[in-house]
């Protein structure tokens, strides 16, 4: 998904949004972090049939994110 359609259809709410941002100031994350985090959380929306994305779908966006970073793949 383009970065345009991102900010169309992957757009958090307030709440979802100030996590978000401080998820990136903790884990120290790039911009491209912050895009994937919205793609993921879109997609997690969309498992659960709903519109928006919700906290909790950034909240589990983010510690997939943190546990890609942490290595527990290799």
């Amino acid at each position: 998904m383009e970065s345009r359609l991102l900010r169309q259809f992957a757009k958090p709410d307030e709440t979802g949004l100030r996590l978000l941002k401080s998820a990136m100031t903790k884990l120290d994350l790039s911009a491209r972090a912050y895009d994937r985090i919205l793609k993921v959380s879109r997609t997690i929306a969309d498992m659960e049939g709903s519109e928006q994305i919700r906290t909790a779908h950034l909240a589990e966006a983010i510690s997939y994110r943190n546990l890609d970073r942490e290595g527990w793949t290799e």
